[in-house]
C-alpha cells in the first residue's frame, strides 16, 4: 500500500502499519528476535510507532487543512480568506433605549441599566444628553388662553393652531368701485377679488375665496367689516397678507385672534396639526398636555414651542450595548432600571427590541458562507444579484430574487383587508389609465363584479376575475406585451388599502430585500442587474452611473405581515418549570419567528416547537393569526399562515400570549 501523497489523495500511516514497519527493520536488522510488547525491542518499537504515529496524523491534519470542507479553526480562516471573507466575529447586542429627565442631563459613557427578567446589564457606549432637541418623546402642556397663535416646531416643522379675524377699516364703505383685494394665505396668493356691487357682497366674496383655500377653512362674514376664519381639524390657515388696489380709497386691514374655547380644545387641535400628513411622529392630547412620541426612536426630532406653551417633559434615546457578546436578547419594554444613579435621569425604556448579538460565527456557518460568496463571482443571474445584496450591502439580513421570463405580465392580485361598506367607493389607480371609481353596489360580492367589469375596459387586460376569503381578492390577467402597474387600490368609508401583488413586467426581475438602505441596495443591483432588463418592485431610488445618466432602480420592500400567537401550556411535573418560564417561552418563540426572513411560511408546527426550548413543559395548544396592521384584530385558528415572496412575518413579544392550564 502506498502511503502519504498519492493521485487518490493523501493516506496516512495507522499506528498498527507504523508498529509492523518497525517489527519488519528490527528484525531485518538484528535477526530472529523477540518482539513481544513485554519485551525490551517490542518496548522501544512502542515508544516509536505512537510517536511516528503522530508524525502521520499531523501531517494529514495540514494535508486536509487546506480545504474548506475539512479544515476548521485557525485553519478554515486562512483558507476561506482566500475567497476575500473573514470570520464574524462575536457581537453584543445593541438596543436604542429613551432615556427620560431634565432638560440637559448628561449621560456620561458607561453608565448602565438592567432586563430584570435576565439580569442582562446593558451599557451607554457612546453617552448622551436627554433633550427636547434630540427627542423621542416630548410633553407640550398648554399655558393659559389667550388671544394668539398657539405654535409648536418639530424639526423645523411648523405647526400653529389660532382662530385669525381680519378686520377692515376705511372712511366710508368699506370697498368701493374698482377695489381688487388679494389675499395671501400659507404662504399662496389667491386670485384677486374685484370689487362686486356693493361692499357687503364684495366682503362675502373674499370669505368665499378664502373659503376655497385648500386647507377648506371656515370663512366667516361679520357685516360690515370683518372676516372670521375657523380651520377644520388636523389643518391650519395663516394669513400673511391682503392688498387692495383700485377705486378711490383702499381700505386699511388688521389681522387679530380669538380665544380657543379652552386648554383642552388648543392641546386636541395642534394634536390633529401635528399628526397631519405622514409624520415621523403621533401627537395624543389629554387635557391641557399633547405627548409626542417619535414613531421610531431611532429617528428623534427637535421640539420648540411658542407663547404660553411649555415643555414639561423631554426623553432622548441613547445606545445602549450588552455587557456580555452573544445573543442576549432585548425585547420591547425590557431594560427599565437603572443601575447608575445621575441626578436628571428620571427612567429608561426600550420602545424598539434590540439587535440581537451572535457568538463567533462557527466553522460550519462559515463554511456555508463561504459557498454561498463563491457566487458573487458571477453577475447578471438571480443567484449574483442575491449574493451581491446579502454579502455586499451593509444592513441586508435577507434578500430574494424572483425573475419574469416570459413575455406576459405576471397576474396583479388587489387584496382588500375587509369587507366593502355601503356609500364606499372603490378607486383603483395605475400609472398608464385613468383611475378607477366604483361606487358600493348592494353587497360585496355585487359590487366586485363591478371591480371586475371596470378593469376588464381597459386595454392592457385580457381577463380579470375576484374570490378569495370574503370575495375580497381581484385576480388580473394581462394581455401578451402589455404592463399595467396598479399604484393603489382604496375605499374611502371603509377606509381600506388593498395590498398588490405580483404582477412583475415580462423579462424582469424583482429584487425584496429586508435591511440596507435604499441608495446602497439600488446601486448594489445596477452592477450586478443584467443589461436590457427591467427591474421591478414597490420602492425605487434614482442613482447616477459611470457614464453621468441617472437610473431608476426599482426593488421591493417585505411587507410586512403582523402575526400573532396564542399558546397555553400543560407543564411536566418531573421537571422544573422556570419563575420566569412564560417570558422565556414568549422569547423563544419570538426569536424564531423574527429569523424567517423574507418569503418564509409560518408553520404552526414549528413555531409550537419553540415552547420546549424552555424545561417544564409536557405540551401546548397554540392557535396563530395574521394581520396587515399590528392595530387590527386578529382571526386565530390553527392553519399554517403562508408568505408571499414579497412579504415578511413580524413577530412580537406584545403579539405572543402564553398561559400555564
Amino acid at each position: 500500500m502506498t502511503f502519504g501523497l498519492s493521485p487518490a489523495g493523501f493516506n496516512a500511516k495507522r499506528l498498527a502499519d507504523v508498529k509492523q514497519d518497525l517489527e519488519n527493520a528490527f528484525i531485518a536488522e538484528y535477526g530472529d528476535i523477540n518482539t513481544d510488547p513485554q519485551s525490551v525491542a517490542g518496548q522501544q518499537i512502542g515508544i516509536f510507532s505512537k510517536a511516528f504515529a503522530d508524525m502521520w496524523e499531523n501531517l494529514e491534519d495540514v494535508y486536509f487543512s487546506q480545504y474548506p470542507n475539512s479544515a476548521s479553526g485557525v485553519a478554515l480562516d486562512n483558507v476561506v480568506g482566500l475567497n476575500g471573507i473573514t470570520r464574524l466575529p462575536e457581537t453584543q447586542t445593541s438596543v436604542t433605549a429613551t432615556l427620560d429627565g431634565q432638560e440637559g442631563t448628561f449621560i456620561p459613557v458607561n453608565s448602565q441599566a438592567r432586563i430584570d427578567s435576565t439580569g442582562q446589564v446593558f451599557y451607554a457606549n457612546l453617552g448622551g444628553i436627554i433633550t427636547r432637541q434630540n427627542a423621542d418623546i416630548v410633553n407640550v402642556r398648554v399655558g393659559t388662553v389667550t388671544t394668539q397663535p398657539y405654535t409648536v416646531i418639530l424639526s423645523n416643522q411648523s405647526f400653529t393652531y389660532s382662530l385669525p379675524t381680519i378686520t377692515f377699516s376705511n372712511v366710508g364703505p368699506i370697498f368701493v368701485a374698482g377695489n381688487s383685494i388679494v389675499v395671501s394665505l400659507n404662504g399662496v396668493q389667491l386670485a384677486a377679488v374685484p370689487y362686486n356691487t356693493s361692499s357687503n357682497q364684495t366682503l362675502a366674496d373674499v370669505a368665499t375665496a378664502i373659503a376655497a383655500f385648500p386647507t377648506f377653512p371656515t370663512a366667516t362674514v361679520v357685516n360690515p367689516d370683518t372676516i372670521r376664519i375657523t380651520s377644520v381639524n388636523g389643518k391650519n390657515t395663516v394669513v400673511n397678507s391682503i392688498s387692495i388696489t383700485g377705486g378711490v380709497t383702499q381700505a386699511s386691514n388688521v389681522i387679530t385672534f380669538r380665544s380657543p374655547s379652552g386648554v383642552s380644545t388648543i392641546a386636541a387641535r395642534l394634536a390633529d396639526l401635528i399628526n397631519d400628513g405622514t409624520p415621523t411622529w403621533i401627537a395624543v392630547s389629554s387635557g391641557s398636555n399633547v405627548l409626542i412620541t417619535a414613531l421610531n426612536p431611532a429617528a428623534p426630532f427637535s421640539c420648540n414651542v411658542g407663547l404660553n406653551l411649555s415643555v414639561t417633559q423631554q426623553a432622548s434615546p441613547i445606545n445602549f450595548l450588552a455587557l456580555n457578546f452573544g445573543p442576549i436578547p432585548a425585547p420591547v419594554n425590557t431594560l427599565t432600571t437603572i443601575i447608575t444613579p445621575i441626578g436628571g435621569w428620571n427612567s429608561i425604556n426600550n420602545y424598539v427590541a434590540g439587535n440581537t448579538g451572535r457568538f463567533i460565527e462557527t466553522d460550519a456557518e462559515l463554511r456555508i458562507r463561504r459557498q454561498n460568496s463563491i457566487r458573487l463571482f458571477g453577475l447578471a443571474t438571480v443567484e449574483a444579484i442575491r449574493a451581491h445584496l446579502l454579502q455586499d450591502v451593509t444592513g441586508v439580513t435577507s434578500a430574494l430574487v424572483f425573475e419574469n421570463r416570459t413575455l406576459y405580465q405576471e397576474d396583479i392580485l388587489i387584496v382588500f383587508p375587509g369587507q366593502f361598506t355601503a356609500g364606499d367607493t372603490v378607486t383603483i389607480t395605475t400609472l398608464e389609465e385613468a383611475p378607477i371609481a366604483v361606487p358600493f353596489n348592494t353587497n360585496q360580492a355585487t359590487t366586485m363584479t363591478d371591480v371586475v367589469a371596470a378593469i376588464e375596459t381597459l386595454p392592457e387586460v385580457a381577463s380579470a376575475s375576484f374570490g378569495g376569503t370574503g370575495n375580497q381578492t381581484v385576480t388580473i390577467v394581462m394581455n401578451v406585451f402589455q404592463v399595467l402597474t396598479v399604484v393603489s387600490a382604496t375605499t374611502d368609508v371603509s377606509v381600506l388599502t388593498a395590498s398588490i401583488k405580483g404582477g412583475r413586467p415580462p423579462k424582469s426581475f424583482e429584487a425584496v430585500v429586508e435591511g440596507g438602505t435604499d441608495e446602497d441596495v439600488a446601486n448594489s443591483i445596477w452592477q450586478t442587474k443584467p443589461a436590457g432588463i427591467e427591474t421591478f418592485g414597490n420602492t425605487n431610488f434614482t442613482i447616477t452611473d459611470s457614464q453621468g445618466d441617472t437610473q431608476v432602480i426599482f426593488f421591493s420592500r417585505p411587507t410586512p405581515i403582523y402575526i400573532w400567537v396564542q399558546v397555553a401550556l400543560t407543564l411536566y411535573t418531573e421537571e422544573t418549570f422556570p419563575v420566569d418560564g412564560v417570558q422565556l417561552v414568549s422569547e423563544s418563540i419570538n426569536k424564531y419567528g423574527n429569523s424567517l426572513g423574507v418569503g418564509v411560511d409560518v408553520l404552526l408546527q414549528r413555531v409550537l416547537a419553540q415552547i420546549f426550548n424552555v424545561p417544564g413543559i409536557a405540551s401546548g395548544n397554540m392557535t396563530i393569526a395574521a394581520t396587515g396592521q399590528p392595530t387590527d384584530s386578529p382571526s386565530f385558528g390553527s392553519a399554517d399562515i403562508p408568505i408571499a415572496d414579497n412579504e415578511i412575518s413580524i413577530f412580537d413579544l406584545t403579539r405572543i400570549n402564553v398561559t400555564v392550564v
